[in-house]
């Protein structure tokens, strides 16, 4: 290991730590996003805190510098807010959370907008459940405070800072049946994290990033798809059979535009470019015909080939609904 990667190795732990110091000691208490999450993977992780890896830090790291920035570029166009503002629900203080960002029309207002940042590699057609139920335990929780005259609003701002795009997800406003189910399900996790249940399991698209994963009962068979898995699956499927259709249409224009060309041929028009170039012919080894004659040499120059995860959605009828 060099020197660089040694040092790095202990100033960005170490980093994260001091960015993330407002917090308090998370495993008294539970979080917004605590609940918006997994229900075991909250739980385990307050009774056996864990390190992040270095990979995961970064990807941290890059959500603090996103926040960072978005704040200069609020303060340079004159907006009034607050930052990471911490939020207590009054019977149960074990209950909390740390908004983003909370907006004022001016400081006499009787209007409030929290704005829950996200920093993805890609921004998603709809957002994440888990994301919106994060921002309702914020919106609830604010309201709980605040006389009942001031108006609570909320939107998601997901920024892909590699693609230099963003998208506010916005028009949410508190529900009280939604955040009144959502401080049960805090409860339970506090209740689970003392011991005194075992933790539900809420599978979802951040499984795959889960240090409790091995063993968890979810995972132990095959199970029901999560909701947003369920709605990744359908979106692929759906573009997958568009590709196909597109395919099938390149190759019909593709005939026509070589059967006008007729062999070589190079033309332009309007902003088109058509060149058309013949490939010389080639050989190719046949490695079953190798193997098949000659195995020692098929064994000498051969060599392992790196497996690989592949990927299969087609459509599935449950065996019940065959049968009827």
């Amino acid at each position: 290991m060099s020197k660089l990667a040694a040092f790095l190795g202990r100033a960005i732990p170490a980093h994260q730590q001091k960015q993330s110091s407002h917090l308090g000691d998370r495993t008294l208490y539970v979080g917004a996003s605590d609940i918006a999450g997994c229900p075991r993977k909250a739980a385990l992780g307050k009774q056996s805190p864990e390190g992040h890896d270095i990979k995961t830090l970064l990807r941290f790291s890059r959500g603090h510098a996103a926040q960072a920035m978005y704040a200069d570029f609020f303060r340079t166009g004159g907006a009034l807010f607050e930052e990471e503002v911490e939020v207590k629900h009054p019977q149960f203080p074990e209950i909390r959370c740390h908004i983003d960002f909370l907006f004022y029309a001016n400081r006499q207002t009787k209007r409030l907008h929290i704005v829950e940042m996200k920093s993805t590699d890609g921004i998603p057609d709809e957002p994440y459940a888990s994301w919106v139920d994060q921002l309702h335990v914020q919106m609830g929780l604010l309201q709980l405070t605040l006389d009942p005259s001031v108006e609570i609003g909320g939107s998601i701002l997901v920024v892909d800072l590699n693609a230099g795009t963003y998208h506010e997800f916005n028009s949410y406003t508190p529900n009280r049946l939604v955040f009144d189910q959502l401080v049960e399900k805090g409860k339970h996790i506090l209740a689970a994290a003392r011991g005194e249940c075992a933790p539900r399991t809420e599978p979802g698209i951040l499984c795959g990033y889960c240090p409790f994963r091995t063993g968890c009962p979810s995972h132990a068979v095959a199970l029901d798809l999560p909701r947003e898995i369920l709605d990744a699956g359908r979106k692929y499927l759906e573009l997958n059979e568009q590709k196909k259709a597109l395919e099938t249409r390149l190759d019909v224009l593709k005939n026509d535009i070589l059967t006008f060309a007729d062999g070589t041929f190079k033309g332009a028009s309007d902003g088109i470019l058509i060149n058309v170039t013949s490939v010389a012919e080639s050989v190719m080894i046949d490695s079953s015909k190798l193997k098949r004659n000659y195995p020692d040499i098929y064994d000498q120059v051969t060599k392992p080939k790196a497996g690989f995860v592949k990927l299969e959605i087609k459509p599935f009828m449950p065996p019940v609904a065959q049968a009827a």
